[in-house]
């Protein structure tokens, strides 16, 4: 009996492992699943990685030590103490767990998804082979905590040997997407993609699509390969007419592989930007990489383009199939007679066959019109009459997290732009809340841009100088990663008693409760990632 209790406290700091694991495999989670990201953001938080393997590894030899000493001194010791040796160990790490993972400033959590239970079960086999294997080496208790030093490597090796399975059941479920739409070729599917945009252009396609067809498309910004065969074999029924599925991509040939399985007839190509430039490595590259779409559209499918007036401007002159570009001054499709009233923007759609449709839209800003002409040109090419497309417009509302204003009871108006933060749609964000009829202090809480690789210095340097142009109050989340931001806003004369840094976010708005007034515009401007927090 003895023997195999000291067995158990043996294996007992592979439970500690366990119980600590679940911050790191989410790190593992919202990095995709890819070993590079996953890397990235060890590295990002070395300090708590190590300050976590410290203290477990602490309290892991403490107790196994202590525990086998006392077991040594025979009688009752043998079985009372690797008893409480066990029960110790467990209670000690699940407080680690609880701890750094609960203890954080967090936005996200593990989601506990089927492949996460296939991780957990192929991570604690991993663990039971290294404790075997230590205890074959070195049998001496204490040294048996040496493990819990380690926790990144182990999952990172139970990722690598997990990997064919996922593998295997990404392809099945792949195949049968792919089969269900095949057989289903009276759908038509569009795709949606480019560096911002995409996820509002495609809520608002099927807001308006749907005044004449039946439209389902990918929910939330489910934007890869498994989220989007997902919303296939789970939400695909045979009333529908039309599929919207957005393209989402971090690496090269992320396009190419959700074409493979969509087999797209139309392509809508909202932007190109410094969007996740950390993994692309150049603008050039993600500019190959969202044209792919139009590249898989057949001869006789449709393009659309978002006009920029650069990049996907010279994508769309390229282009040979048939095509549109709509937006501000496009050339196809365009607004005119632009008007803001209070919360809606009133405007008149034209095209160049002569079509004028004067439309009523419940938001405001210019990059809402612009997201709503990309949406119209679809509608115009699936043959959308002109009161379908007037009554589709009205119907827009603003997307989660995407400048989405909310008036509170203390009357302060707090604006969500968490999950439209970079470059391009941050400039545009900060021109509209600049406008004359944004009474009242303008208040920016921002902890900067993330995955923009060696540029992103640069362009947090030059959001500092966008936001000394419109804010009164800056809160700056991160002193380290928004020190670019800082300099920006003091090289444009921005007043350095109104910056303010914090650490989490809700220190920057325990500040903000302290200072608040009555008609204040907040801007939350960004939501970090929480494998991106500096806490």
């Amino acid at each position: 009996m003895s023997e195999f209790l000291l067995i158990l406290l043996w294996y007992s700091p592979a439970v500690a492992l366990l119980l600590i694991s679940p911050l790191f495999v989410m790190y593992y989670q919202l990095s995709s699943y890819q070993f590079k990201g996953f890397i990235s953001t060890i590295i990002r938080q070395i300090k708590r990685i190590i300050k976590t393997g410290v203290i477990a590894f602490i309290a892991s030899f403490l107790i196994c030590y202590i525990s086998g000493s006392l077991a040594g001194l025979g009688g009752a010791w043998e079985v009372l103490a690797p008893i409480i040796g066990i029960l110790a160990m467990g209670y000690a790490g699940y407080k680690i767990g609880k701890f750094i993972y609960t203890g954080r400033e967090g936005k996200s959590s593990l989601n506990i998804t089927a492949r996460v239970k296939r991780f957990y079960v192929v991570y604690a086999i991993v663990l039971f082979l290294i404790f075997y294997v230590l205890k074959k080496i070195v049998p001496i208790m204490g040294l048996n905590a040496l493990p819990t030093l380690f926790s990144p490597i182990w999952i990172i090796l139970s990722a690598i040997l997990v990997w064919p399975v996922e593998r295997l059941i990404y392809e099945l479920y792949f195949q049968d997407a792919k089969r269900i739409l095949k057989e289903r070729d009276d759908i038509l599917v569009i795709g949606v993609t480019g560096s911002f945009g995409k996820t509002s252009v495609k809520f608002f396609m099927q807001t308006v699509l749907s005044q004449k067809y039946n439209v389902l498309c990918t929910r939330d910004s489910r934007n890869t390969p498994m989220g989007v065969a997902t919303c296939i074999r789970e939400d695909i029924m045979p009333s529908h007419n039309i599929f919207i599925a957005e393209l989402g991509a971090r690496h090269r040939g992320d396009i190419k592989e959700l074409c493979r399985l969509l087999s797209p007839k139309i392509g809508v190509l909202t932007s190109v930007g410094p969007q996740h430039l950390e993994t692309f490595g150049s603008i050039d590259a993600i500019k190959q990489t969202k044209y792919d779409l139009i590249r898989a559209l057949p001869s006789d499918g449709f393009a659309v383009f978002g006009e920029d007036h650069a990049i996907v401007h010279t994508l769309y002159e390229q282009t040979k199939i048939p095509k549109v570009i709509a937006g501000d001054n496009g050339e196809d499709i365009w607004a005119e007679d632009l008007a803001e009233e209070g919360t809606e923007t009133c405007f008149t759609i034209c095209s160049k066959d002569g079509r004028r449709i004067p439309v009523r839209m419940h938001l405001r800003g210019a990059h809402y019109v612009n997201n709503a002409l990309i949406a119209v040109a679809v509608a115009i090419k699936l043959g959308l009459s002109d009161r379908q497309i007037m009554y589709g417009v009205e119907l827009l509302t603003p997307i989660r997290h995407r400048f989405k204003i909310e008036t509170g009871e203390d009357g302060v108006h707090r604006i969500n732009n968490g999950f439209n933060a970079n470059p391009v749609s941050s400039s545009q964000t900060l021109a509209e809340l600049g406008k004359p009829n944004y009474e009242g202090r303008r208040i920016i809480i921002t902890p900067g841009f993330v995955e923009l690789g060696f540029e992103e210095e640069r362009y947090n340097k030059e959001l500092g100088m966008q936001i000394a142009s419109v804010a009164d109050v800056v809160l700056l989340i991160g002193k380290k990663r928004t020190e670019p931001i800082a300099e920006g806003l003091i090289k444009a004369g921005f007043p350095s008693e109104a910056i303010h840094v914090f650490d989490s976010l809700k220190e920057a708005n325990e500040y903000y409760e302290t200072i608040k007034a009555r008609g204040d515009y907040v801007l939350y401007e960004n939501d970090l990632p929480d494998h991106y927090s500096e806490v």
